[in-house]
């Protein structure tokens, strides 16, 4: 990502990433993500194409800024504080909420984007990358018979698979199933395989 998270913002820089995002965010609810360009971008959030190429390298570059800003907002990097036999179901129960309660945004977003697409295969990555995160900070991790990164895929697939079915399917599971699913598919293994 060219724009460097940690570095301390300005409020015009806050306000020109906020414009850049919720712009994106409103044109993806509209139209397929692959199909929009830096052009229309910055025309509907009246910047010039300079300012956008100041913070990101490409509309792929300002969507992985979204997701970072979505982790902030669902509390992801607060995992450590989180007491290991907790932090699968917490962690879900945040991701369920802010999905829950962005459901109409989501709906109209996936409308016009396919759950195989640039979009949700970006959403995909990430995600992938925060459990990377998550999943080796466990305490045990390096003593699993399975391998890292198959442990890693698991808990990414599985949260994901989860929440499509929360969420983008038409044979919708309740939170409640999911929280079952969730015991059954992950919080069983953690304690069996003492991962955390």
């Amino acid at each position: 990502m060219k724009y460097d998270l940690t570095k301390k913002t300005n409020r015009f820089a806050e306000r020109t990433l906020k414009d850049f995002s919720e712009t994106l965010f409103s044109l993806v609810e509209k139209k397929k993500f692959e199909d929009i360009t830096v052009n229309e971008l910055c025309n509907a959030c009246n910047y010039p194409r300079a300012t956008f190429y100041n913070y990101f390298q490409d509309i792929y570059d300002l969507l992985d800024y979204c997701w970072e800003n979505m982790s902030k907002e669902i509390k992801i990097q607060d995992y450590k504080s989180i007491t290991p036999e907790e932090r699968t179901q917490v962690l879900f129960e945040r991701l369920y909420t802010f999905f829950e309660k962005k459901k109409d945004t989501v709906d109209r977003i996936m409308s016009n984007n396919e759950i195989d697409g640039a979009m949700a295969e970006s959403l995909k990555r990430f995600m992938l990358l925060k459990i990377k995160e998550i999943v080796s900070s466990c305490e045990n991790i390096n003593n699993q018979s399975v391998p890292f990164e198959l442990i890693v895929m698991h808990y990414s697939n599985t949260l994901q698979m989860i929440l499509e079915f929360c969420f983008l399917r038409k044979d919708l599971i309740s939170k409640e199933e999911a929280q079952i699913s969730i015991d059954y598919l992950l919080v069983s293994l953690e304690k069996k395989g003492k991962l955390l």
